[in-house]
């Protein structure tokens, strides 16, 4: 995790946001600076989203963490990152919602299916608010 969360940091991040986000940018060019020598470094379009989202985060003051979508988690980190307990997950292993591979006897989930199970979870819990926000407003109760 990358914690440079102290608020000249945050605020430095928000500035920067600011600037991405004011433009419609078709790519980056960085300046880099190493004592008295500059460079120029090109950021292609496709990579400008996730800058986007790691410098939203860091001007929230939240750290970030960047991991290759094909790394292996084990059940706890993956229990982690969706907000819920480790026993809970591993039920959901075994019933074959996520799937996984054992190394020995230790359980390892591909971040990638963690995220497309997550992704479909959370789609799952907006089309059921959505339908309890109409009956609600249906029914006249705010």
């Amino acid at each position: 995790m990358l914690d440079v969360t102290t608020p000249d940091t945050s605020r430095a991040a928000g500035e920067a946001l600011r600037s991405i986000s004011n433009h419609v940018p078709a790519g980056l060019v960085l300046k880099v600076r190493d004592g008295e020598e500059e460079s120029e470094v090109q950021i292609p379009a496709e990579v400008l989203p996730f800058l986007v989202d790691i410098l939203g985060q860091l001007a929230n003051g939240n750290g970030v963490r960047v991991v290759p979508v094909h790394a292996e988690l084990t059940t706890q980190q993956a229990a982690d990152l969706l907000n819920t307990s480790r026993p809970y997950l591993i039920k959901v292993l075994e019933a074959g919602g996520i799937p996984f591979s054992l190394v020995g006897t230790h359980r390892r989930i591909k971040l990638g299916d963690l995220l497309a199970y997550k992704r479909a979870r959370d789609a799952d819990r907006r089309a059921i608010l959505d339908e309890l926000s109409v009956e609600g407003q249906e029914q006249d109760l705010g």
